[in-house]
């Protein structure tokens, strides 16, 4: 199993090394999904992928953000530029992109980042059909499904350490739509470890604590998994020095057939690097709901430290639970306030007491607890990790009258330097011991001596010449190693070409009521179904009461046992029904018996990755709802079938993780939970939550056999129903009762706004 490390920058990078990394995953200066990351211009991609190659160490580079169509020249020639420097591969979310890679350049291997939402055995299955070599798999997945995917056709890697999004990767636009800054373009700005209110109780009902799966790793590794990917790309070099260290450690014990799991020592190291209210074993090991979410606090923990005994004279009293470092950094939990400090002074033990200088505006007293923050000596540490160095050995020829040679060879590769002729010593030879003392001067590059051998006999040789070609056969060693390690991206295609059908489509409306489809229909629309019970039971009771004709949309996520059911289902009922919108890319892997469309949950950008869903099969796309108007007129040109939505509330956010039961404390039993279909007093329905600005978001159960995904929606609908020139429409209810519903697809039919309150989205501003 690979150990994965993040590469925000030069510094992480050698911090990687350090660590004994087998691959790191970094973002070129564009297209990347951590724009705020330090990432690498064309130079320093260049450096990086040969610095690490000639230490084996495998280089993924992230393009990973969704393209609009004007950017698509860009992102073609960053993918040459990845052929070019051999990059291990590209990870995309874009299914433009995909199509571009997969066309332009079939030797460049491509990843479906996390971004694409790939989540069960079907959506492995389709990316491998697709020539995607590796799959990173939603973070939501149980260990079952990924055992699952592991087994479809396409390396699997998993996410292992450090901070996860709470929401569906690739299927938040929470940022995107309370801000301008989309997530899926790489500029989040974390709306989901701000404070909300829920019932009147105010926390970070989003914000997840961070995933720890040190001691689970014989688990994914009988389950298949290839590459154990650790978070952080926004972090301190140092972060990734100790946790790819602690990680290295586990993963060459089990390689070793001993696994050590990581002792009270390591687990502390980890958690000191930075954890955010403590470690979760993730939804991959069975954390549910309370498990998952820390809302008391949404930044770094560190450690706790000791407790203040008495403040005087401007001094804090901290008797001391742990050792305490000159230059820690230190915080003070001063009832909510958090408050911060850099200590100055002697080095003291647990059991001591320290007094610390409180700087003005910070605020103690008896009884606050004070936590380490950072410590100076485990930063100290994993700065000075020395990177990995490669033994070679060196022989050298000094023989009068021949010519004189220097090889070296790592034990794989071999170069050798050659130089004039040996000239006969006419005073004093060069004797073997001070040739072999000069030859093995390695130092200030990667190789260490492992052996060095000298043959001469009464021959002079120069010291500089000596160097010199010590020098040439190790770098053409170098350059031998790397070019032995490094992929061979083979040659360039052309560019696809884009040719739609032509577009013969309905105006469309997503229902989640009778009411709402009752008004619709009256309006000439095609009704899709979007219910919230997707059991068997509420399925059999949904088709008994659609009129034939109808469509249903399918769940953005769900198991891949529940996909066969729903697959199933469809099949059976293919005769009544008109056809089905796909939720997720990885439903594109099932054979459907009727005509489908591509929904939201699989976003369009640009006309590539339109045409990629149209040879899928797809009646229709969807357009992303991040663009602008006019670059929906972009998008749209030419008839091209694809639905843009004109009204109706934007999905935040989808969760796997219960706000109702996270504020009971409730981390067991989400599978088998009853609360909202026995109309509990504390059941989600009807709730919302609460920002500081006194906007409120919704919250709608979508109720699967596997238990309940929350969906988190905008305070306001998005009304473009009065502008004009697009060649297919659409609109998704929600909350609407059936008179509301009545308005809007009169609105939509007749081309002018609801009148409700509303939003208009993006149309005027573009997302970064």
């Amino acid at each position: 199993m690979e150990n994965l490390a993040p590469a925000g920058n030069r510094a992480a990078l050698e911090r990687a090394d350090a660590a004994g990394a087998d691959a790191v995953y970094l973002g070129y200066a564009a297209f990347s999904a951590r724009a705020g990351a330090g990432n690498f211009d064309r130079e320093e991609l260049a450096e990086a992928i040969r610095y690490a190659h000639l230490r084996h160490m495998r280089v993924y580079v992230t393009v990973n953000t969704l393209i609009k169509d004007g950017e698509l020249a860009d992102v073609l020639e960053v993918l040459r530029l990845l052929c070019r420097l051999q990059a291990d591969g590209v990870l995309v979310q874009d299914l433009g992109v995909l199509r571009l890679a997969r066309a332009c350049f079939p030797g460049l291997a491509v990843h479906a980042s996390t971004q694409m939402a790939i989540h069960n055995r079907q959506g492995v299955r389709w990316c491998a059909g697709k020539g995607i070599r590796r799959v990173v798999l939603a973070r939501e997945c149980s260990l079952e499904e990924i055992r699952q995917c592991c087994a479809a056709g396409a390396e699997i890697e998993v996410f292992g350490h450090g901070a996860q999004c709470v929401s569906v990767s690739g299927m938040c636009l929470f940022s995107s739509m309370v801000g301008d800054r989309s997530g899926n373009r790489g500029r989040c700005a974390q709306p989901c470890r701000m404070t909300y209110d829920f019932r009147g109780r105010e926390g970070a009902w989003l914000s997840p604590r961070d995933v720890c799966l040190r001691d689970d790793l014989p688990a994914l590794e009988q389950a298949g998994v290839a590459s154990l990917k650790l978070e952080g790309r926004l972090k301190r070099p140092e972060y990734v020095a100790v946790t790819a260290s602690s990680y290295q450690r586990g993963l060459q014990s089990l390689r070793d057939g001993a696994f050590r799991p990581a002792d009270a020592k390591e687990t502390e190291g980890l958690l000191q690097a930075f954890n955010r209210g403590g470690f979760m074993r993730g939804y991959a090991c069975g954390c549910e709901d309370a498990a998952v979410i820390c809302p008391e606090r949404v930044n770094h923990q560190g450690l706790r430290l000791g407790r203040v005994s008495e403040v005087r004279n401007g001094l804090m009293h901290v008797r001391l639970e742990r050792a305490l470092g000159n230059g820690d950094g230190l915080a003070v939990r001063h009832g909510r306030e958090t408050q911060e400090l850099l200590y100055s002074g002697p080095d003291r033990e647990a059991g001591e007491t320290a007094v610390i200088r409180l700087r003005e505006g910070i605020r103690a007293a008896a009884g606050d607890e004070v936590d380490r923050l950072t410590d100076a000596r485990q930063m100290a540490q994993a700065a000075s990790l020395p990177g990995r160095t490669v033994p070679v050995d060196l022989t050298m020829r000094a023989m009068p009258g021949e010519k004189l040679t220097v090889t070296a060879s790592d034990g794989e590769n071999t170069a050798a330097a050659a130089g004039d002729p040996v000239e006969t010593a006419k005073t004093r030879p060069s004797g073997a011991e001070e040739l072999w003392r000069n030859l093995s001067k390695t130092g200030g590059t990667v190789f260490t001596v492992r052996t060095c051998s000298v043959e001469t006999q009464n021959a002079f040789v120069p010291v500089s010449e000596v160097n010199r070609l010590r020098r040439e056969a190790l770098e053409k060693l170098a350059q031998r190693r790397t070019d032995a390690f490094a992929p061979d991206c083979g040659g360039e295609g052309s560019v696809p070409e884009i040719g739609f059908p032509v577009n013969t489509q309905p105006p469309t409306a997503v229902v989640r009521t009778e009411g709402q489809a009752r008004a619709v229909r009256e309006q000439g629309c095609r009704v899709v179904w979007y219910p919230e019970d997707w059991r068997e039971e509420a399925l059999e009771r949904l088709i008994r009461e659609m009129p034939a004709g109808d469509w249903l949309r399918l769940p953005d996520v769900c198991s891949g046992d529940t996909l066969d059911r729903l697959h199933a289902f469809v099949t059976r009922h293919a005769e009544q029904l008109g056809g089905v919108v796909l939720g997720s890319v990885g439903q594109l892997g099932l054979p459907w018996p009727v005509p489908y469309g591509a929904g939201s949950g699989i976003p369009v950008m640009n006309r590539q990755a339109a045409m990629l869903l149209t040879e899928e099969g797809c009646a229709f796309v969807t357009a992303s709802q991040e663009l602008t108007g006019k670059e929906l007129r972009d998008l749209t040109a030419g008839e091209a079938p694809v639905v843009v939505q004109s009204y109706g509330r934007t999905q935040l956010m989808l969760l796997h993780h219960c706000p109702a039961r996270t504020a009971l404390g409730l981390s067991k039993g989400h599978r088998d939970c009853r609360m909202c279909d026995d109309s509990h007093p504390d059941a989600l329905e009807g709730n919302v939550l609460g920002d500081r600005r006194g906007y409120r978001f919704p919250l709608l159960r979508q109720r699967l056999p596997e238990g309940c995904l929350v969906r988190l929606m905008n305070t306001l609908p998005t009304d473009l129903l009065d502008r004009k020139g697009f060649p297919w429409r659409g609109m998704e209810l929600t909350t609407e009762t059936e008179e509301e519903a009545r308005m809007i697809a009169k609105a939509m039919k007749d081309g002018h706004k609801s009148g409700l309150a509303a939003t208009a989205g993006h149309w005027n501003r573009p997302v970064e």
